[in-house]
């Protein structure tokens, strides 16, 4: 019950995305009760790394991981993946090679004066990484 009531009262702070959607997509832990800001900070600490995308990984395993974005979009050597805050949309860019792997993640919130884009850390998927040489 208190879960329940926690989460509508964050409704009203992100009535949108959720900071958990985000997390979830990344294969992170962040609580619905971060501010924006904090949120945004959270997400550029190298120690929190996503688990759920991998540098090396294949194009079609990456763009599946943001299955709660609003916005998707694809071109030839990125996709873009937007969810939306009060702030503004917050867009993740996702960079592949030649080869369909994912080589960056790039976060950026185009309407926030106050963040610049930053480059999401990434673990290497050793065992795509391994099978490709």
């Amino acid at each position: 019950m208190l879960e329940k009531i926690t989460r509508l009262i964050c409704r009203f702070r992100y009535p949108v995305s959720l900071p958990e959607d985000v997390a979830r997509d990344l294969g992170m832990y962040l609580p619905n009760t971060l501010r924006f800001q904090s949120f945004l900070k959270s997400l550029s600490i190298p120690r929190y790394r996503p688990t759920n995308v991998r540098k090396f990984m294949f194009r079609e395993a990456a763009e599946a991981a943001f299955g709660s974005a609003l916005k998707k979009e694809s071109f030839k050597s990125c996709s873009l993946f937007s969810y939306y805050f009060n702030k503004g949309w917050l867009v993740f860019a996702l960079y592949f090679d030649d080869a369909g792997r994912l080589r960056r993640l790039y976060l950026q919130c185009p309407t926030c004066v106050e963040s610049e884009g930053f480059d999401i850390p990434l673990e290497e998927d050793i065992f795509v990484r391994a099978s490709s040489h």
